[in-house]
């Protein structure tokens, strides 16, 4: 769920120094993994986590036995935001099958179907069948109120505000809320620069919501499609922000463009079992 509480104030960037300190957690996981002889010890693991950038788990991270993983989950879940979201069965062979049962949205779950299947390397989600499926895709009326949502994923279900969907003013007040600036043409519906905007903006609402069905929680970088405004340091958070951190000018809400770190850390979530 990416959070909307505040739509008609300017977000400004904010930078801050992280210095969380790294502990390293062996807590029982809730995931089977293979046995492995090889031994990596604690001290090995948390070098290795520590070195990596801000909540991006890059391949120095994704080469340990399986055991590792097993004995570290909770470790790996707080340094890179990212826990089980998905409930058992979601996944079969690491592949989700979608069903979108309004047609409208059809065109926009396909859009980050594609974008996450070729951000992988790999078919995490292909569509399915009313008979068979094992995510769903729909509209819900959620209303348009402080704490309202524009999507939220539950268990297996991917819902989209129709309330916001359908309203010609919210694109406008979340471009100028993220960032600092007037949507081109937006206060022309109709207009192409306005329809092509709309059309990537509730494309990657979609494609948001299906990182968490993959195990993926928020982040604070713009050029991430995990952004959100703001989270509270906790068991799968590695720390609180209140405000967006602004990178390069670049917002992945706009684009529906995955980013490196959020690759990876899909990567990752994989080795974890989430998906």
């Amino acid at each position: 769920m990416k959070k909307r509480n505040l739509l008609l104030v300017a977000l400004a960037s904010v930078l801050f120094a992280l210095a969380a300190p790294l502990t390293i957690d062996t807590a029982s996981s809730p995931i089977t993994y293979a046995k492995s002889t090889k031994k990596v010890t604690g001290h090995t693991v948390a070098k290795a986590i520590k070195s990596t950038p801000d909540l991006n788990p890059t391949a120095s991270v994704r080469k340990f036995p399986t055991s590792v993983y097993d004995k570290y989950w909770q470790t790996f879940d707080c340094w890179y935001n990212v826990e089980a979201m998905s409930r058992p069965g979601t996944f079969k062979n690491h592949t989700a099958s979608i069903y979108i049962s309004n047609k409208t949205l059809r065109p926009y779950a396909a859009a980050a179907i594609q974008n996450w299947n070729q951000a992988l390397n790999t078919k995490v989600f292909k569509l399915g069948t009313q008979a068979s499926h094992t995510i769903t895709v729909n509209f819900k009326h959620a209303g348009t109120g402080t704490g309202s949502w524009d999507g939220y994923y539950i268990s297996n279900r991917v819902y989209l505000n129709y309330n916001f969907f359908d309203n010609s003013a919210y694109l406008p007040a979340v471009y100028k809320a993220e960032t600092g600036q007037a949507m081109p043409d937006g206060n022309k519906p109709e207009s192409s620069d306005y329809q092509a905007l709309y059309v990537k903006y509730w494309e990657s609402v979609i494609t948001h919501e299906l990182g968490h069905s993959l195990g993926l929680d928020h982040t604070p970088y713009s050029n991430d499609i995990m952004e959100s405004d703001s989270e509270t340091k906790g068991s799968d958070f590695k720390y609180s922000w209140s405000r967006p951190i602004i990178v390069n000018n670049n917002f992945a809400i706009f684009q529906n463009k995955l980013s490196s770190r959020d690759i990876n850390r899909a990567h990752l979530t994989k080795i974890l079992g989430y998906w």
